[in-house]
């Protein structure tokens, strides 16, 4: 906040229009999204230090529109992804393949989590099969993502999603999704914690997906939008 007040401070007195809104674009990305603290930190978090998932912004802001309060959710890689999941569904399941990432993970659980080390690739692929219920978002953020996205159809619910991080990446492994499965793909281009560049995480949601929003408002306001018409500019 101290970095903010200085930027308006200095901005608004010294610098033209058109540096002033491209300082205040800066100053949405670094302060409010929180992406400064999360390069500092090297850590997933938002402006409050709430864990965050390593996906995209958009993705994120969609995401949390969403409500997953009665959905099961089941991850290929974990992290603060894990925590942010336990927050919003009724359970989260992750397999991990890093046994540090396991431990962070399995010692910060909530009671709706649970984590399985799959150190190997026949058992890191045949941790969803372990599920008896159908599944209603299946993240694939992790290794074998081609060979995870294969595995989907006999684990999704009717209504389920999928969230492909790094899409863009594994054109593939979209394509597969997209073409061979039917379902629709949707792309979340743009910054997101930790990284200096854009990259794209996808939502590919099945026909009979209907997702509803949080307090049945949709869209809810971005981090920075101008609310009712209001202009709240920084400088």
């Amino acid at each position: 906040m101290e970095v903010k007040r200085l930027l308006k401070r200095v901005g608004s007195k010294l610098l033209p229009e058109a540096i002033k809104k491209q300082l205040r674009n800066f100053i949405i990305l670094a302060v409010d999204y929180g992406q400064y603290k999360t390069i500092s930190q090297w850590n997933c978090v938002d402006h409050v230090n709430t864990k965050l998932p390593w996906y995209t912004y958009p993705i994120i802001e969609y995401l949390n529109n969403m409500d997953f309060s009665d959905k099961v959710v089941f991850e290929f890689g974990s992290g603060n992804s894990s925590a942010y999941w336990a927050r919003k569904s009724k359970f989260v399941y992750s397999v991990e393949h890093n046994k540090e990432w396991y431990e962070k993970v399995k010692h910060e659980m909530a009671q709706n989590q649970a984590i399985e080390l799959c150190e190997n690739e026949v058992h890191y692929l045949d941790a969803m099969s372990k599920i008896s219920e159908k599944i209603d978002v299946i993240i694939i953020d992790g290794i074998y993502r081609e060979k995870c996205a294969q595995l989907v159809q006999d684990h999704l619910a009717e209504d389920g999603i999928v969230i492909l991080d790094n899409a863009d990446w594994y054109k593939e492994t979209s394509k597969f999704l997209r073409e061979k499965l039917d379902l629709l793909e949707v792309d979340f281009h743009g910054f997101g914690p930790i990284n200096a560049y854009t990259w794209t995480t996808s939502i590919f949601f099945k026909r009979g997906a209907r997702l509803q929003p949080v307090n049945s408002v949709q869209p809810h306001y971005s981090v920075a939008a101008i609310k009712n018409g209001n202009d709240e500019r920084f400088i």
